[in-house]
């Protein structure tokens, strides 16, 4: 039971990490290419684009901790109910 907690609390900071850089590298292209261009179309064209990338982003970045915190919350207290039910049929 300690191997799916441990794989569950790695999972969750891993994506958490991984989003975290995606997000930086993503906004910094971004701003890189918005001051190179200077073209007001160029900014109008991808703003809505880059804002609907950061919130995937963001939702997985923080969703995906979350619900393997919560997964991991539970698998635990199964374990738990699991242990108290054999130790009361012995």
């Amino acid at each position: 039971m300690e191997s799916v907690a441990n794989f569950l609390g790695t999972l969750g900071s891993t994506v958490f990490r991984l989003a975290a850089i995606c997000f930086v590298i993503v906004n910094s292209i971004a701003i890189g290419a918005f001051a190179l261009s200077r073209s007001r179309r160029f900014v109008d064209a991808w703003t809505r684009r880059i804002v609907t990338i950061d919130a995937v982003l963001l939702g997985v970045g923080l969703g995906v901790p979350l619900l393997a915190g919560a997964a991991k919350l539970g698998a635990k207290l199964l374990a738990g109910m699991t242990g108290g039910v054999a130790a009361l049929l012995k």
